[in-house]
């Protein structure tokens, strides 16, 4: 023992807290994909079955909001929360400042189910306090210059969340809903940026491993220019500015983030699914902006565009970075469990049917198609859970810290 609690691995000295307290990623990964299971279903039944639910005047901006402020906002937090300390040469945390962090997302989504809509604004806005206390001075010490932008990120869906609640206090669902969808760009940003860091690098790694030879010349250029389009894009929707411009600013960036995904395409990665995952999350990206301007050319019905970037872009690359850090960062091997695999399949299948009944509403078996694909989307991360919940909550299996 170096001290009281406190024992010795391989040299270093461990933390006397549990491995589910000893990095960022383990008990938000977790708890991303428990929220992501258990409220997809209770919406799905609420949906089917005409229950009540939370917020029950308009269970739409619940269920938006259940969906980035706390399944995507739990896996957010995961990553940065390990990531960061890489990033920063910073100590992880962990132990009883994780612990404070995770009860605070924990409380909220509880609350989120009750009436008390005080408690619950308290601590979910308490939440995203903390994690930019958290997360935010190492980046502005030591690394703003290229992750800077996280911080903004992170104030900004602060302010959308601040905003979320008061406007449900004086029912202005309206800008209720725009809060929402400004989240969901920042969200779409933060894959914009993130994925164009891990893909190409995760997808050379993957296929030296298993023996194939490549490169992917870097495109920082094109990766700014997508993410620039994407921002333009988003400012264009919520300005309200005519239909041309809307139209042209979601074409501009699904075909820069659509010729990035090519850029990193080999077809090698059909083999390795822990990569193809990778792929299939971000071809939801450009897919959903090209709904969106099909949108707002009156193509199709306004939420469809919405549903390929929210269930396919967000929750499957969600799926994907989770799966494949989870098993990096316990010191396993870098290969799809077949529970992973499952899971990949399931959660595009269920989005791709959320996308359909999305755009043609009248289809006589629309009802049932929107019943399975949440049904399918939830089950995808029942899969996770199956796999991976033990990884994430027992220590690594190298024997190192963390």
């Amino acid at each position: 023992m170096t001290q009281a609690g406190t024992a010795t691995v391989r040299g270093k000295p461990a933390s006397r807290w549990p491995a589910l307290l000893q990095s960022g990623f383990r008990p938000f990964f977790l708890f991303a994909g428990m929220q992501a299971c258990l409220f997809i279903l209770l919406w799905t039944a609420g949906w089917a079955l005409g229950w009540d639910l939370p917020l029950g005047d308009n269970p739409i901006l619940w269920h938006g909001h259940a969906m980035l402020f706390g399944f995507a906002a739990a896996a957010l937090a995961g990553f940065l929360l390990t990531a960061v300390p890489n990033w920063t040469e910073a100590g992880p945390v962990r132990g009883l400042r994780l612990a404070l962090l995770a009860g605070f997302w924990l409380a909220a989504q509880i609350l989120s189910l009750l009436p008390w809509a005080a408690l619950f604004a308290a601590a979910d806005i308490g939440f995203w306090l903390l994690l930019i206390v958290f997360i935010a001075p190492g980046i502005l010490k030591r690394n703003a210059k290229r992750n800077g932008v996280f911080v903004v990120i992170l104030s900004t869906l602060t302010g959308l969340n601040l905003l979320w609640h008061l406007s449900l206090h004086y029912d202005w669902q309206d800008t209720a809903m725009l809060s929402l969808q400004a989240a969901l760009g920042l969200f779409l940003l933060a894959i914009g940026i993130i994925g164009g860091r891990i893909i190409p690098a995760f997808t050379i790694g993957g296929l030296l491993q298993s023996g194939h030879s490549v490169s992917i010349v870097p495109a920082p250029k094109l990766g700014l220019a997508a993410n620039v389009a994407l921002v333009l894009a988003l400012i264009a929707k919520l300005a309200a500015l005519p239909a041309p411009l809307q139209i042209g600013a979601y074409l501009l960036a699904a075909g820069l983030h659509g010729w990035r995904l090519l850029h990193w395409w080999r077809r090698e990665v059909l083999q390795l699914p822990i990569i193809w995952s990778l792929h299939l999350g971000y071809l939801f990206l450009p897919l959903g902006l090209m709904l969106e301007a099909a949108g707002a050319a009156g193509l199709v019905p306004g939420p469809t565009g919405i549903h390929a970037l929210g269930s396919g872009a967000v929750g499957l690359m969600i799926l994907a970075v989770m799966t494949r850090a989870s098993l990096g960062h316990t010191g396993r091997r870098l290969a799809s469990p077949p529970e992973a695999t499952a899971a990949y399949i399931l959660v595009a299948i269920g989005a791709l049917l959320r996308v359909i009944a999305a755009a043609m509403p009248g289809l006589a078996f629309g009802h049932g198609l929107l019943v399975a694909s949440g049904l399918l989307w939830s089950a995808g991360f029942a899969a996770f859970l199956f796999g991976y919940a033990r990884i994430l909550v027992l220590p690594r299996v190298d024997g190192r810290p963390g």
